[in-house]
């Protein structure tokens, strides 16, 4: 419960009490490598909270090819936020990358604590804000940054990712071929090795 209150504490003020109110409506549940948690196309009726693993989200564009939009890992929520909030369909995929542990609430639960609890729905007000804000500096980054500066961003926000992302992964999110990635990683380390000398 620790680490569930500690992060929600950066998101908005929390006291003891309104925290186990909060932790209490959700149900902590395990799921295998490679399971699909949220399917395009179905409404999502929950929320995760990753306690262990990593999810992958992603969505097929118009001619059907896939195209990953976010990655997270421990501490962090991850939903299809329109179809959870509007409770209509959902335009993504949520698939574990690796077995996972996740603390999962449902909306209905989730509106009955932000009536019930003002801590949970400034928690609520700022994740979507939170949302809003990613999605437009992500939106910009596209536009203006080259595929290495993504990637450096990227590893600077989650370090962490080489070792538990499949290549091809990081590769779509970053909308280039696994091949041009891996040339821009040969690059990057060629540059640190002469940063050591």
């Amino acid at each position: 419960m620790e680490s569930f209150l500690s992060t929600i504490r950066t998101y908005a003020p929390f006291s003891d009490e309104e925290g186990e109110f909060f932790y209490a409506h959700f149900r902590r549940v395990k799921f295998k490598k490679n399971t699909v948690i949220l399917e395009e196309g179905k409404v999502a009726h929950e929320v995760f909270f990753v306690e262990k693993g990593a999810l992958r989200q992603f969505f097929f564009n118009e001619s059907g090819v896939e195209k990953t939009c976010n990655f997270v890992f421990e501490r962090e929520f991850l939903t299809d936020l329109e179809s959870f909030s509007r409770q209509t369909k959902a335009t993504t995929n949520i698939i574990t990358l690796e077995p996972a542990e996740c603390l999962v609430t449902t909306c209905k639960e989730v509106v009955a604590c932000m009536k019930a609890s003002p801590a949970v729905a400034a928690f609520f007000n700022v994740i979507v804000e939170n949302v809003a804000t990613a999605n437009i500096r992500r939106i910009q980054s596209l536009l203006s940054q080259s595929p290495e500066q993504q990637f450096e961003a990227l590893l600077q926000h989650q370090p962490e990712i080489l070792q538990r992302v499949p290549q091809r992964y990081i590769a779509q999110y970053l909308g280039i071929a696994p091949e041009s990635l891996s040339r821009i990683r040969r690059r990057m380390l060629v540059g640190a090795a002469r940063d050591t000398r």
